[in-house]
């Protein structure tokens, strides 16, 4: 599997988003060769269980939170990989005039109805979410879900809109398509975690050079994701009733 020997060092994407973003779609013709991306079925029997079953880890993380919420949870969803967030991924501080930055990302949905702010105060969700067009469990959805290995599956934008409009104490104030800005955001981190030495070595003393490379990928893979509007990224600025 391309993203296995990746990670294993076997083989180098020379121009990684480009190259996964043309190998995600029509793949890539060159010397009269076609190289394209083929998802082998293994995937849809894990992703159909992952998404039936009850995520028992995701709602023990949701408890271990305790009711804190803060800007150190806001952070984008390929950053985690085995639990471990990198430095690199800490968010800015959430703007005053949305309040609490809270990462839907590493939550589920059922993860709005704890939320305890004071009344009349703001709240921001950051999201990923799985663009309108994709399919249930087509190619597309499949292979949107993969940078998604280790937390929280993305949700359809109207899923989380139904959630919030059925969650009393909360109202939707602003709704804003981040896209664009997001997939510039993991470009970054990945092309900072590739070539900055520094975040290079730490990252490799804290995961090893497999593990290294697993991020760069899942990173990669995202923005490559974003940039072909299979996935979006909004914030939704909630006022708390």
């Amino acid at each position: 599997m391309l993203l296995q020997d990746v990670c294993d060092g076997i083989v180098e994407l020379r121009d990684p988003l480009n190259d996964l973003e043309d190998l995600i779609d029509q793949g890539i013709r060159a010397y009269g060769c076609s190289v394209s991306l083929k998802v082998e079925y293994k995937w849809w029997v894990e992703w159909l269980d992952r998404m039936l079953r009850v995520n028992v880890s995701d709602i023990e993380d949701m408890k271990s939170h305790d009711g804190v919420y803060s800007s150190n949870f806001a952070v984008t969803s390929a950053q985690y990989i085995d639990g471990l967030t990198h430095p690199l991924t800490t968010a800015p501080p959430p703007s005053a005039d949305h309040g609490t930055v809270i990462n839907l990302n590493s939550y589920p949905l059922t993860h709005l109805a704890t939320i305890q702010l004071p009344k009349g105060s703001r709240t921001t969700l950051e999201l990923t979410s799985l663009s309108s067009h994709i399919s249930f469990l087509s190619t597309k959805h499949i292979l949107c879900l993969i940078p998604f290995l280790t937390h929280c599956l993305p949700n359809c934008l109207s899923d989380v809109l139904a959630t919030v409009n059925d969650t009393p104490h909360f109202k939707l104030s602003t709704l804003t398509n981040t896209t664009a800005a997001y997939a510039d955001t993991l470009a970054a981190l990945s092309s900072k975690l590739t070539y900055n030495p520094i975040a290079r070595q730490q990252c490799v003393d804290e995961l090893g050079i497999k593990e290294w490379r697993k991020r760069r990928l899942m990173l990669e893979l995202e923005a490559a994701l974003v940039r072909k509007g299979w996935l979006e990224h909004w914030d939704v600025v909630l006022e708390v009733c």
